[in-house]
């Protein structure tokens, strides 16, 4: 299986998306399984020649031959999942950054989210250009012309608080609030924050601040796993304690944390992280 991870070339659509990557497997390889995590990133993946199924948050992607270009959106906030993928595999993601969906659509993102995975076509030749990637050889060049393409969707999306909310929870001035402070914060009641960011980003507050504990503890163990014990790590990913640590890992992933690291696999930048099954 061979994995490529694309930063945006496109300065504008770097306030958007985290990034793309690429997935190739040949029709010589076996079926591979593996374990995802919940994230704060909405990703969009198109499958060429695939049948795609889905039972909760497990997918199964097969190949299929001569069958259109699948187009899937993974709201990836609520529980683990596994992905299988089974034959020849060509595939495409791109990662969005909290609210970079909202950018691109004309109506709310819950709109086109009615389960953890979505069919995804939200605009009239959405179908067609996707098909128009997949024509063209050269993984850089597939990139581009998503770009470009993107580009040409751009919308303004202003909301009255969730950008300043989303800064103060993970921006480069975070500050350790509680939900009710962000809300009182924006000069919105705890009811109002929860149904907008419902509405935009598919998960509630408390939900988005717990994996992204989760996922800043996966940073600080990249880049410290050999300096830094368990107990640091939780310091450091903002967890209140060790024992706090260990009851988000194991409602997230199914695991304590030092067996969860024991078992982790990561590609390029440490940016993708799954368990092989």
């Amino acid at each position: 299986m061979k994995i490529k991870i694309h930063k945006p070339k496109n300065k504008i659509l770097q306030n958007y998306i985290e990034c793309f990557y690429t997935l190739q497997r040949t029709d010589k390889e076996e079926d591979v399984t593996y374990l995802g995590f919940p994230s704060n990133t909405v990703f969009v993946t198109l499958c060429q020649d695939a049948a795609v199924n889905t039972t909760g948050n497990n997918i199964t992607i097969e190949n299929s031959p001569n069958r259109k270009v699948i187009s899937i959106l993974i709201i990836d906030n609520q529980n683990q999942g596994t992905t299988t993928y089974k034959g020849k595999t060509n595939e495409i993601s791109i990662y969005f950054k909290p609210l970079g969906i909202n950018a691109f659509l004309e109506k709310p993102f819950s709109s086109y989210s009615t389960e953890t995975i979505s069919e995804f076509n939200p605009f009239e030749d959405y179908e067609k250009a996707m098909h128009e990637v997949f024509k063209i050889e050269d993984d850089t060049q597939k990139i581009k012309f998503i770009e470009n393409y993107l580009l040409t969707k751009i919308k303004e999306f202003k909301h009255p608080f969730l950008h300043q909310a989303i800064d103060s929870i993970i921006g480069p001035h975070a500050q350790k609030l509680t939900i009710t402070e962000i809300a009182k914060k924006n000069a919105v009641s705890r009811t109002t924050f929860n149904k907008e960011f419902l509405l935009h980003i598919g998960t509630t507050p408390s939900q988005f601040i717990k994996i992204e504990r989760f996922r800043n503890a996966l940073k600080m163990f990249a880049q410290n796993a050999t300096k830094e014990q368990l107990i640091d790590i939780a310091y450091l990913a903002d967890y209140f304690d060790q024992s706090h640590m260990a009851k988000d890992f194991k409602a997230l992933t199914g695991h304590a944390p030092k067996m969860f690291f024991s078992k982790l696999a990561k590609t390029e930048n440490s940016q993708l992280n799954w368990i092989f099954l």
